[in-house]
This record gives C-alpha cells, structure tokens and sequence, in this order.
C-alpha cells in the first residue's frame, strides 16, 4: 500500500510540475519562438501578450519594446533611403529644367504685357504665366531639398531660434486668422545646430500649421522644455487635423495634403534636417482635433557636420 500510495503521489506531483512547467515556461516560450518566426517572416508589428510579471513577462515586455524600436528604426531608414535617391534625382532634374523655365516665364510674361486689349488671350497667358511660377516653386524646392551643404553647427539658443521664426511668419499668419501662443522653457540648455536651417523647420511647420485651418482662423501653440533625451520643440495647431493613412506619409517627398496648394518637398526638407541635426521629429493628430509636430534635438557636443542629400521626416 505504501509503495502505491507512494507511487501514486510521484505521478499526481509530477503531472503538476509538467502542467506548472508547461504553463508558466513552455507556452510563453512558445509564443515568444512564433514571436520571432514572424520577425523572422518581416512583421515586425508583431507582440508577445504578457500575462505575468515574472521573467518571463518581463522578457516579453522586452521582446515588445525591442519590435517597436526596430519597426521605428526600419520607417527610419526606409525614409532615409527614398530621400536620398529622390535628392540624388532631384540634382540633376532641377538644373535642367530651371533654365527653359526661366525662359517660358520671361517670354509668357513679356507676352502678358503686350496683350492687354485682347481678354481671352490675356487669360490664357495668366494661367501659363501662373503654372510656370508654380513650377518654378517646385524646382526651387528639389534644388533646396537636394542641397549638398555643411552645416554651420554652434552653440544655439532654442527659444531664439522660436522668436525668430515666429517674427518671420508672424504677419501671413495673422492674415489667415491665426494666433502663435508661445510657451517656451526658461534656462533651456544650448544645443549644437544651425541656426539658419533649424529656423527653416520651424517656419515651415508653423506655415503648415496656418494652413491646416485654412482661413478659420485657430491657434499654433508653441512649447519648448527639456526632457531626457533632449530639448523639446512642439508646434501645435487647432487646425483639420491629418487623417490616420496619411500620418505615414507625410514626410515622403511629393505628398502633399494640401492639393494644388502645395509641392509636397516641405516636411520632407524639415525631416532631413533634424535628422542630420542627429535629432528626431514625429507627428500626433487626432482628425477634426489639429496636429502636433515633436522636435527631440540631443545635448551634448556636436557631432561632425555631413552634407545634407535629402535625407532628414
């Protein structure tokens, strides 16, 4: 009888041990190795369910994390990838076609002056005449965003770089109804940057920001502070907010949300700026609700200036 009790006892204990192991270990690490199959496959938008909080869950957590800053880095060097061969593109086309574009504008626009008693044809020389400058804008913007120039990085006051492009815009703003509220971090640390080219990402988003209302009118809400990983800039708008399929778009080249109205080179110039400025820019909108563009730029000493391709966003 002992024996079999005894017996008895060494399987109830062992089945607990095999479905305690089974449960606790095996089916998380299980999870974890389809986990890694479907990485393995290229989803890298996929995560582990945590149940517990021990080692396991815990290495869970960490298998999350570790997806969600690869699928960051991989939209980072994706981007990257496009703006540099659309810069590399857009060096070359730029120069080509700006000269016969200076050309037809000259000679549309000579023509517009000595057309002045004939209507019809007056109106279809304004539109060649509008079109072309049009164009003209867009080349100017692949020659900016395909620019290969060195940063002139020094020691930058933040708050400055704000006052200086909200002085700049401040004017066309207004015209659209649109207020700037400022909230900016007293005794900000200095940042490494260019002054010049952190000024053209904040006029840009501020301009971005006056046409997202259109001409309702609304507030762009300016803040600066200090966190962890760096100072941070954030430009805020109450304006139609971004509809969710475009918020992975906005900073390719060429799209644009604003239709005829825009070339679609802006944000993507903005991205590749703080990019090589060795700092970060996202976006959050909620549609109906306005938008925020985050600015993370580093501290510490700067790192040696590259030539800027493109590439930022």
């Amino acid at each position: 009888r002992l024996v079999t009790f005894a017996l008895i006892a060494i399987a109830a204990t062992g089945l607990m041990i095999y479905w305690l192991v089974g449960r606790i270990v095996l089916q998380p690490v299980r999870k974890l190795a389809a986990a890694t199959r479907k990485v393995a496959d290229g989803d890298l938008s996929h995560q582990v369910e945590v149940g517990t909080r021990d080692e396991i869950g815990k290495l869970g957590e960490s298998f999350n994390v570790m997806m969600h800053n690869l699928a960051d880095a991989q939209r980072q060097l994706l981007q990257a990838n496009k703006l540099a061969s659309v810069g590399r593109l857009a060096a070359g086309v730029a120069h080509e076609i700006n000269n016969p574009l200076t050309g037809v504008l000259t000679y549309s626009s000579f023509l517009l002056k000595r057309a002045e008693k004939d209507s019809e044809m007056r109106e279809d020389l304004e539109v060649i005449v509008r079109e072309t400058k049009r164009c003209r804008e867009i080349v100017k913007g692949l020659l900016d965003f395909s620019r290969q120039s060195v940063s002139e990085r020094r020691p930058t006051s933040v708050n400055d770089i704000v006052h200086d492009a909200c002085r700049i815009v401040k004017n066309p703003l207004s015209m659209q109804k649109a207020t700037i509220v400022l909230s900016l971090g007293d005794n900000l640390p200095q940042v490494h940057a260019d002054p010049g080219r952190m000024q053209q990402v904040l006029v840009n988003l501020l301009v971005n920001a006056g046409d997202a209302m259109a001409d309702a009118g609304g507030t762009i809400t300016v803040t600066t502070d200090l966190v962890e990983e760096g100072v941070r800039i954030r430009v805020a708008d109450t304006g139609s907010g971004i509809e969710p399929a475009d918020l992975d778009k906005i900073f390719e080249p060429f799209f644009s949300t604003k239709g005829t109205r825009g070339n679609g080179l802006g944000l993507a110039i903005v991205w590749g700026i703080v990019e090589d400025h060795g700092g970060h820019l996202s976006v959050f909108s909620e549609v109906g609700k306005g938008a925020t563009f985050t600015i993370l730029l580093p501290l510490g000493p700067p790192t040696p200036a590259r030539p800027s391709e493109g590439t930022q966003a």
